[in-house]
């Protein structure tokens, strides 16, 4: 029984390499990574540049996914956001948390559609062990879309950047993720999209002292100009030029004039055009590992009118 479970969970998990959906083991009857949280990183192997999440080690090689599921029962973390995709994750009510009374996700999520006049296309879909779903859709091209929790409704979430997906064929002790549908990923609705998208915040803050006399067309120049070499970079020195890049805008965010989960998704927008999925995860680890030693070494500008004589 447990040979023919651990085959299962490997076929699986190659099914989904194949599609180059990403995954990672999940814990054997878990939804747990077998991994460290960043809270208890020892700073040591894999994460002594820095913490390295299970998202920056997902693969799709098969080679990888044979070594890991070779003997034990690993559940299947599925990465959307390397893979170009959106998981919605349609739960049911739960008693004692936001939404208990409301309907169960699924169901809101049709609502919704109803509601804003949008279609809700079929698409590929799991049924979870507690009567949930988890539909994925493909995000256009260009659009970094993060994961969100109760964002779209109380028990709808979202699993872009920074989430995954609990794959079929996983167990658990109430049942199994089983496939309902396996249509190809759609096409992400315009209007999930926007739904997704969160809101800023309204608070007033003070105004945060620049370094420099125009700092938002500075920093967009710098910006834009950055992901853009590293968007145009031909195979070869792709490492080279992502680490530069991101170095450089790290030392922006260092100085206080660069948000920095814009940089990273910016920088991590310009790796998808690459279309390398299989090294998305080491180039997620360059991106980090360069941000913060930019960030250590901030970049130093003298206002325009207070140079030294």
């Amino acid at each position: 029984m447990a040979e023919r479970l651990v085959v299962s969970l490997r076929r699986w998990a190659l099914e989904f390499a194949g599609r180059g959906w990403p995954v990672y083991p999940l814990r054997p009857g878990a939804k747990r990574p077998d991994w460290h949280r960043k809270d208890r990183c020892p700073q040591t192997g894999r994460c002594a540049g820095g913490h390295v999440t299970p998202e920056q080690m997902s693969s799709t090689d098969p080679e990888l996914i044979e070594r890991a599921w070779e003997a034990t029962p690993w559940n299947i973390a599925l990465f959307p956001g390397p893979a170009g995709m959106l998981g919605i994750d349609c739960d049911q009510p739960k008693p004692g948390q936001t939404g208990a009374g409301d309907p169960d996700g699924w169901t809101q999520l049709q609502r919704l559609a109803n509601e804003r006049g949008g279609p809700l296309p079929d698409t590929f879909t799991v049924t979870t062990p507690s009567g949930g779903r988890h539909l994925l859709y493909t995000v256009p091209p260009g659009c970094l879309l993060r994961s969100t929790v109760k964002h779209i409704a109380s028990n709808v979430d979202t699993r872009g950047w920074g989430g995954y997906l609990v794959g079929a064929g996983s167990l658990r002790p109430d049942g199994a993720y089983e496939l309902l549908d396996d249509t190809n990923p759609a096409p992400l609705p315009g209007w999930l999209v926007q739904a997704n998208v969160e809101h800023a915040s309204t608070a007033i803050s003070a105004p945060r002292e620049q370094a420099v006399a125009a700092p938002s067309a500075y920093v967009a120049k710098a910006l834009q100009g950055e992901t853009d070499r590293v968007r145009r970079e031909p195979p070869g020195r792709r490492n080279k030029v992502l680490s530069t890049a991101a170095y450089a805008l790290g030392q922006l965010v260092g100085a206080g004039l660069l948000d920095e989960h814009q940089a990273r998704t910016d920088l991590q927008a310009a790796v998808a055009a690459w279309g390398d999925t299989a090294s998305l995860g080491k180039d997620h680890g360059v991106i980090e590992t360069s941000l913060r030693a930019g960030a250590a070494n901030p970049r130093r500008i003298t206002p325009r009118g207070h140079r030294a004589a």
